[in-house]
């Protein structure tokens, strides 16, 4: 409690929270109001897409008169409800009578406008909005001159395009695949071209276009709706720029910041001209639909030897891992023992030395995290060290695991030599470990020639895994890649494929055996105490308690007490009676 000036005391903290409450009503009030007011309206993209898609057929803005009237100031000739009403209905508004919807009718040859019913008043209010506010001839942010940019936007291009800044939409880097060149370092992924001086060969308007696509097929980015924002690809463009200006690489031309399609004048680079030679005056025109294409590349082949690579292979190998080993289990159970052992002779064969175990769990941790936690790979590669030593200490582990590989192959070929006729059990661990070896070496060779694969493969191959998955695969995420990315895939599938014929399918049969008996264990213990416990309830025992029955199937002796009742007395010896269907026993 606190003293007022007057001397009465006063709870400054209740007097605080009484102006609060009021201060927070008065808010809700006038945001009520205005919500009142003002009623929702579609968005400036939606306007521009209805305007598209529904009037440009015959109206234009600025360009004169097409099927109907220009319609740049509509919006100052005519009267907003009037124009609301007319868009809804203009056949409505023509059968009225009104001198102006009239007298339209007549100068545009009695062309009737159709009826825009299923639009809400608010759609129209939003493009009459976007009309007033000369929205059709507003560019989007990425088609501004490069050379415009600021050094902000092209800061943020530089982070955008090397992965310290995340794209609003959650797509790669362009550093995953691309390499790029700024005074005089070098950073960037081999899997795609260099980018040093791309600006230069294509100018302004063609790298306005490619930008806004993406340049592969990948994920999320091949959805139109998931790629680049225009702010973020005109940063990325104005970045592009800055590289190649004359400085940042010996040789790299001036560059011609021009619209090729347009024809206007040339804005270059300082010291620039515009008849540069080195720059290429065609712009790009990006194919309809989400292809899979690089800069430099052709388009890829048709798509029918994907479908059979990976989707049939995929499909086939899955279905024989699954058969082989459902049979290989079944088999099993003739002779659990048995199997067991030489379960433990294909786990000393397997297992290996200590390089062996460590580059296999190693590589299969990494591997199995790319597929599963693709995101977090990517943010993790946002910072240049953290990529670094991901990226080295997976090819590092690579080499181990090759390393273990060759003892292990040497062995197991010397075994089989030294028998008289190799099974076909150790013939298909011959393939297995070839395949293991195709695995290794193809992995190894795809990080030297294409580098942050644990980049690129976020977006493209852990999306293929992932589709594959729901039933729904897009083979064109794999099918574009290079021959060496293919065939690491395709030596994964192999492995799956071969493991139900090889020695080292029976190393998780003896393991799932062991899980299904302890699994069983309590169940079957519990089976036996409710035997016991109805066998206990039985009513036969209250029934005739003169009989005790054993249980047993057929040819089970009975012992049954007798004597003679007739006389209510029993007799001064029992004698003991074996009922059996078979084999009674001999009386002694």
């Amino acid at each position: 409690m606190r003293v007022a000036e007057d001397g009465s005391p006063r709870d400054v903290r209740a007097t605080g929270r009484r102006q609060a409450m009021r201060v927070t009503a008065l808010t809700a009030l006038a945001i009520g109001l205005t919500a009142l007011a003002s009623p929702a309206r579609a968005d400036e993209a939606e306007a521009k897409k209805i305007f598209n898609q529904r009037c440009t057929a015959c109206h234009t803005f600025g360009k004169g008169i097409k099927v109907g009237p220009d319609l740049k100031g509509v919006t100052d000739r005519r009267q907003r409800a009037w124009l609301l009403r007319f868009v809804r209905s203009s056949q409505k508004v023509i059968d009225s009578g009104d001198a102006t919807a009239v007298a339209l009718f007549q100068q545009f040859k009695q062309q009737r406008m159709p009826d825009w019913s299923d639009l809400s008043e608010e759609q129209v209010g939003s493009i009459l909005d976007w009309l007033a506010a000369n929205g059709p001839e507003k560019k989007p942010a990425d088609e501004r001159i490069a050379e415009l940019a600021t050094p902000a936007e092209v800061e943020l291009g530089r982070s955008l395009f090397h992965g310290r800044a995340e794209l609003t939409n959650g797509g790669m880097a362009c550093a995953s695949c691309h390499a790029i060149s700024e005074r005089g370092e070098t950073a960037g992924g081999s899997f795609g071209p260099e980018l040093t001086s791309v600006y230069a060969e294509y100018r302004d308007r063609a790298m306005t276009l490619f930008l806004r696509e993406p340049c592969f097929r990948r994920m999320p980015e091949s959805d139109p709706s998931g790629f680049l924002l225009p702010p973020e690809s005109f940063a990325i463009k104005a970045y592009l720029r800055e590289t190649s200006l004359p400085g940042q690489k010996s040789g790299a031309g001036a560059v011609a910041a021009s619209s090729t399609s347009s024809g206007g004048s040339s804005g270059g680079a300082p010291g620039a001209s515009s008849s540069n030679s080195s720059a290429k005056t065609v712009a790009w025109t990006p194919p309809p639909g989400p292809v899979a294409r690089r800069v430099g590349r052709p388009p890829r082949r048709s798509s029918a030897r994907d479908e059979a690579l990976f989707l049939g292979f995929p499909a086939a190998a899955l279905l024989l891992l699954v058969i082989g080993l459902g049979i290989r289990h079944a088999r099993s159970r003739r002779d659990p023992d048995g199997v067991r052992r030489r379960a433990q002779v294909a786990w000393r064969l397997f297992s290996g030395a200590v390089a062996w175990r460590a580059g296999l769990a190693a590589t299969f941790i990494a591997h199995v995290a790319g597929l599963l936690v693709p995101g977090a790979i990517l943010a993790w590669n946002g910072v240049p060290l953290r990529l670094y030593i991901l990226e080295g200490s997976g090819f590092l582990f690579g080499l181990l695991f090759l390393a273990g590989w060759v003892p292990l192959m040497w062995r197991h070929l010397a075994s089989t030599a030294s028998s008289r006729a190799a099974r076909a059990s150790e013939v298909a661990d011959c393939v297995l470990l070839s395949l293991v070896f195709a695995a290794i070496a193809s992995g190894l060779a795809t990080a030297g020639l294409h580098r942050w694969g644990s980049s690129w493969a976020s977006g493209t191959l852990a999306p293929y895994l992932a589709t594959l998955v729901r039933g729904e695969p897009v083979t064109g995420l794999v099918g574009q890649m290079p021959f060496l990315v293919k065939l690491h895939v395709l030596t994964l599938f192999g492995l799956i494929a071969a493991l139900p014929f090889s020695s080292a399918a029976l190393i998780p049969i003896a393991a799932v055996d062991r899980v299904l008996a302890a699994a069983t264990r309590p169940i079957a213990a519990i089976k036996r105490g409710g035997q016991a416990a109805l066998a206990r309830m039985n009513p036969a025992r209250w029934l005739w308690p003169e009989e005790d029955l054993v249980e047993g199937g057929e040819g089970t002796a009975a012992l049954v007490e007798e004597g003679d009742r007739a006389g209510g007395a029993a007799p001064p010896d029992r004698a003991m009676v074996y009922r059996d269907s078979k084999n009674p026993p001999t009386p002694t």
